[in-house]
């Protein structure tokens, strides 16, 4: 479902900002991405989902704090490329698994771009690239081969349209320190419910 949903998002994204993506990092990136998906597809369907939906709150919610704390810091040197490593990888692995590796590519491309507007194209260029890596694995292994799903996903799609009609608009008004507060905000929260989830 987040697949159907996640393509259309980034399409509609994409197409507005697609120019002012690094298309550099990505290159970079998407090889250690490609890595973690395969895996990712692999524990998808062979392994127990609870102790990976740990890890991933645990890791948000980490993040978010990050984001929180670092929020007024406005000039930094880019981290070493080759964190693409871990991140692609790990990235790659949760974007099979849960469709939600974004916080670990925004956090990545965050440490390496600090251009809010380079960043916000490249992460949307980036998720479409990577959900259509996604859907195609899916359909190989026939997990995405579901009416209920394509059903359900078409329900959301207006919803979720509108959520991505609204941020389009709120976060040119928004300054960087702003952004980092509503960014740490949603990892905090979500990251901490889905642990809170999971223990209970």
């Amino acid at each position: 479902m987040m697949v159907l949903i996640d393509i259309c998002a980034s399409l509609y994204v994409g197409r507005k900002s697609s120019s002012d993506a690094n298309i550099q990092e990505l290159k970079w990136l998407f090889p250690f991405s490609l890595i973690g998906m395969v895996l990712g597809i692999f524990l998808l369907v062979k392994a127990p989902s609870e102790p990976l939906l740990l890890i991933l709150g645990i890791f948000a919610a980490i993040n978010g704090v990050r984001v929180l704390v670092q929020r007024n810091v406005e000039f930094r040197d880019p981290i070493n490329k080759w964190w693409a490593v871990p991140f692609g990888f790990f990235g790659g692995a949760f974007t099979a698994l849960f469709a939600t590796g974004g916080p670990v590519y925004a956090s990545y491309l965050g440490l390496r771009i600090n251009d809010p507007k380079v960043l916000r194209a490249t992460m949307a260029f980036a998720i479409f690239m990577l959900t259509f890596l996604r859907l195609a694995l899916m359909l190989v292994t026939g997990l995405i081969l579901s009416w209920e799903v394509i059903v359900l996903a078409a329900c959301l799609m207006p919803v979720a349209f509108l959520g991505i009609w609204t941020g389009s608009h709120v976060h040119t008004k928004l300054s960087n320190t702003s952004m980092r507060i509503a960014y740490g905000s949603i990892l905090v929260f979500s990251g901490s419910m889905l642990l809170l989830r999971q223990l209970a």
